[in-house]
């Protein structure tokens, strides 16, 4: 077991040894907390990352490990951390469950902000809030994200709101980033990964009665200013913990100078009320709210009015034997998100009409785990439930006073069902390796209102009913459809001599058509080709079927280590958002976006290394890349980041230290943006980019601390190459948004 002490440094904890074992957290009471690390840390796909959020604003971190003691002869999992010191005051420190981790400081607006910072993570921006994150090159459907166990689900139909949006970021506990398909446990899909935010709220030790941490913090450039309070009060046997958070922000400047309308608001409050009889038994119930508002986007036709979101969940668990099963594990949850998006409130109007476009996602479900040991292996077995209903209306002012004339049905009641069974297990073959393999069945059902689906809408000739539109471009009318999905994965693992170890497995993940890419119906003017602004779900889509092998090579020394990824994805039906030019399956050649089932592949990895070569210093690198082809057609993948990374060094003393870390994109000009032959959904080739951020934290007392940093030092211009499609029926044309120039933060917080 290693012992790990934490030190001011930018969001790394780092291990130092392959061994065996469980990883434990430890809060400032210095109660730990068993959390196993996730089966696949080692394994096939690439490697999970645990972004260990030890309560607080913490921007800078240490970590430094103990040397290796004694092996552990369990098989191949991950080294027991034990972390000693207090609950640090930034934002979430980040932790590679092997070997490295980089997660950038300052003030993210969300977490698919964060997330950005993590090696094969990207994100597209719209404004300043709502980073939708990508992950090896998917996203959206291809992921799964889920909030303390509940899958979450955007309210809008273009994701101004993607889930990350729906978590406040200094109330969870930790943040799990599993890459490609490793697990079988968190639904159906996740494709491209998994993201897990989970609170952990540790039992209370006897005499204890009180645990509290409040945080702020400011930056220059947007004017962003952030508070944050986590109050815990509780005895042995149960517990009552509140959370807060409150930020805002105006208009950021980019590095030439220019606004950017990026400005939002956004508050949240929780309230989770738990039973802990014993240390291997509780229960949790907790409610959730968000609220967004008045939030800008510069790379849409529309801002956000407002975003609100309900949360509710029970979680129930025992670690101890029930029958023949070792453990048992049962949640239920409720997710309902209001949204409200139009044209002229916030911004001036350009288009031809005002718009509005008010929307619901309402999720609900479930999931019962059980574990047991038998025959030599350990087994985990479950079952889950998800149902998700979505609706969206636009509505213009057409022949009208007022923005109430219904045009478009963007999505007509519809309703997405899945219904999964699944088993995992895990077999140590000697002292040094283990096998893991999982299996998954779901039963999947979409549905929409048929009479819905018919309403014309109010308008010229070219306003269409739903219906109209799915015949128009397939030939098939709104159609109900249910699939049945089987996938699984295989892995094998195995600890060399002298901390080296390897890992290799497939993997078959079968993924159905969201609700957007079955049943949108945007409706949009006649135009050119080019400029067709039509949007068009398929419900004749077929499920994707992800085949993939990767291979994980990791090497962990007294003072360095390093690890590779490397995977490849070979994908039946995929499902491309393309443009309508005749193809197969295709009946009209309008240019109107469309969607449809092709062949493609993805490829590429992530290299990690850290090296400490003085007393007090550390140096770190990492490289991701992917590259994402149509098969079927010969060309590029829209949407589908450049090889990027981060070289960083850092000074880390006992109570302060400073750091730099230098980010970089490489050019993108692979890409898909001729909306006449293709789907023109990227802007065109981007080019490369490079900002350098300064960062430091000092430990001014037993309580409080103070972080400061300067990101893109040197205010260059620059954007991500992913971008979003801006689906406005009177503004066509992707758009590509600046990120933020020069920019000074600082943060502080208080733990009692």
């Amino acid at each position: 077991m290693s012992t790990i002490r934490l030190r001011f440094k930018s969001h790394r904890l780092r291990n130092r040894d392959t061994n065996p074992a469980r990883l434990q957290v430890a809060n400032k009471t210095g109660i730990r907390v068993p959390r196993r690390a996730p089966l696949g840390n080692l394994n096939a796909t690439g490697t999970s990352i645990l972004i260990v959020m030890l309560a607080g604003l913490s921007v800078v971190l240490r970590a430094e490990a103990a040397t290796a003691q004694t092996p552990n002869d369990s098989g191949v999992v991950l080294p027991e951390l034990e972390v000693t010191a207090d609950r640090l005051d930034a934002l979430p420190p980040a932790t590679f469950v092997a070997p490295i981790v980089e997660v950038t400081p300052g003030l993210p607006a969300d977490s698919g902000d964060l997330l950005r910072s993590v090696p094969g993570v990207s994100g597209s921006r719209m404004g300043g809030l709502g980073i939708d994150p990508i992950i090896r090159g998917q996203t959206a459907g291809q992921l799964n994200i889920l909030i303390d166990g509940a899958h979450a689900f955007g309210a809008c139909p273009n994701r101004m709101d993607p889930p990350t949006v729906y978590v406040d970021l200094d109330n969870y506990d930790s943040v799990t980033v599993i890459k490609g398909s490793q697990t079988v446990r968190y639904g159906g899909g996740g494709s491209g990964g998994t993201v897990l935010f989970e609170r952990d709220t540790p039992r209370f030790d006897p005499g204890e009665v009180f645990r509290a941490r409040f945080t702020g913090g400011i930056t220059d450039n947007s004017h962003t200013g952030n508070l944050g309070a986590d109050v815990t009060v509780g005895i042995p046997e149960g517990f009552a913990r509140a959370t807060g958070q409150y930020q805002t922000a105006g208009n950021y400047d980019d590095g030439n100078g220019n606004p950017v309308r990026s400005a939002y608001n956004t508050e949240g409050a929780g309230l989770s009320l738990g039973l802990t009889p014993n240390d291997n038994a509780g229960a949790v119930l907790s409610y959730d709210h968000t609220h967004d508002w008045n939030v800008l986007y510069a790379g849409a036709g529309m801002d956000g009015i407002y975003s609100d979101s309900d949360q509710w969940r029970l979680r129930l668990g025992q670690d101890t034997p029930i029958g023949p099963f070792a453990s048992v594990k049962a949640e239920l949850y409720s997710v309902s998100v209001d949204h409200l998006m139009d044209n002229y409130s916030l911004r001036p109007l350009t288009a031809m009409f005002k718009m509005r476009a008010p929307s619901t996602a309402d999720t609900a479900g479930g999931r019962l785990i059980a574990d047991l040991d038998a025959m030599g292996m350990n087994w985990t077995l479950g079952t889950d439930y998800l149902k998700v209903d979505r609706d969206a209306t636009r509505f213009w002012n057409y022949r009208s006073a007022a923005v109430d004339v219904p045009n478009s049905y963007l999505w007509p009641e519809v309703v997405n069902s899945d219904l999964g069974f699944f088993i995992e297990i895990e077999r140590p073959l000697t002292e040094q390796s283990r096998l893991t393999a999982g299996l998954r069945y779901d039963r999947t059902e979409a549905s929409v209102s048929r009479s819905r689906a018919a309403l014309v809408p109010i308008g010229p000739a070219w306003v269409r009913s739903a219906e109209h539109l799915y015949r128009a471009y397939y030939g098939i009318g709104a159609e109900d459809t249910d699939e049945d999905n089987l996938g699984g994965f295989l892995n094998y693992a195995h600890n060399l001599n002298d901390g080296l170890s390897f890992s290799v497995g497939v993997s078959r993940t079968l993924r159905s058509a969201d609700a957007t890419e079955r049943y949108i119906a945007s409706n949009a003017a006649p135009s050119t080709i080019a400029n067709n602004q039509r949007w068009v779900g398929n419900p004749g889509l077929d499920p994707e079927a992800h085949h993939q092998i990767g291979v994980t090579l990791a090497k962990v020394a007294n003072h360095w280590n390093t690890q590779l990824d490397l995977f490849y994805d070979r994908v039946d039906d995929f499902i491309l958002r393309d443009r309508a030019h005749g193809q197969p399956g295709i009946l009209l050649a309008d240019g109107t976006f469309i969607y449809r089932n092709v062949d493609a592949e993805l490829t590429g990895g992530e290299w990690t290394g850290s090296v400490e070569f003085a007393r007090h210093w550390r140096a770190g690198a990492s490289l991701a890349y992917v590259y994402a082809q149509n098969r079927t057609d010969s060309t590029p993948i829209a949407q589908t980041p450049p090889l990027g990374g981060t070289v960083s060094l850092d000074y880390l003393a006992e109570r302060w230290s400073v750091g730099t870390t230098l980010s970089w994109n490489d050019t993108q000009d692979r890409v898909d943006d001729d909306p006449l032959t293709g789907s023109g959904l990227d802007v065109g080739p981007t080019p490369g980019w490079w900002i350098l951020d300064l960062y430091g934290q000092a430990r001014l007392s037993k309580f409080a601390t103070l972080s400061l940093g300067v990101d893109n030092l040197f205010d260059r211009a620059y954007a991500y190459a992913v971008n979003r499609a801006n689906v406005d029926p009177f503004n066509p044309g992707p758009v590509q948004v600046n990120e933020p120039g020069r920019q000074l933060w600082a943060r502080a917080s208080l733990d009692f």
